[in-house]
């Protein structure tokens, strides 16, 4: 398992590096990148890494949290579910042609409808909500230790993010953060 540490670890770390502004910049010009250039090629390192993750997690050896029963499966399956619907619903906010870097990147409004009317990190919940899924259906202490480091940097990134977001919309966001909770509606 310490390969799996090691292995979130560097994933973790990779991604959010790699998006940081400032090595954006330097890696782009460095590598002769436009910025849709950099954004393609971020998220198909990111893709592979992560492919590359869930194979290292699949392959780690791990005894059971607790026995495997037809209702775990069904219950986690429907959980699973819920967070790809989640996720779903959360993407459609969202510039996808520029996130992915087939167009150029443009500085959308303050995205306050849909999903985002009750949660301002939806994405990041119904991913959580996905990955508990699985572990609820596969309930092998690896997989809810993953769970655990993916909560925990999706904590971290979200800090990162919202200070990033505060200087884009200013008190716009400044007010939405005080009126919608991050990821549960009225909890948290």
């Amino acid at each position: 398992m310490i390969m799996l540490f090691a292995g979130c670890g560097i994933y973790f770390f990779l991604h959010s590096y790699l998006a940081n502004e400032a090595v954006k910049h330097r890696l782009a010009k460095g590598l002769q990148l436009s910025a849709n250039g950099y954004r393609r090629a971020y998220n198909l390192f990111n893709l592979i890494a992560l492919v590359l993750l869930v194979l290292l997690l699949y392959y780690t050896d791990s005894p059971l949290l607790y026995p495997k029963s037809d209702t775990t499966t069904i219950t986690g399956g429907l959980t699973a579910l819920a967070g790809a619907v989640i996720m779903f619903f959360a993407v459609r906010n969202y510039d996808l042609p520029s996130f992915f870097g087939f167009r150029s990147e443009t500085r959308m409004p303050l995205q306050i409808k849909g999903l985002n009317k009750y949660m301002r990190h939806p994405l990041y919940s119904g991913t959580i909500v996905l990955v508990l899924g699985f572990c609820i259906a596969l309930p092998y202490i690896k997989d809810w230790l993953f769970l655990v480091l993916m909560i925990i940097y999706i904590f971290i990134g979200m800090q990162y993010e919202e200070r990033k977001l505060v200087m884009w919309f200013g008190d716009d966001y400044k007010n939405y953060q005080k009126k919608v909770k991050r990821l549960i509606p009225g909890i948290i």
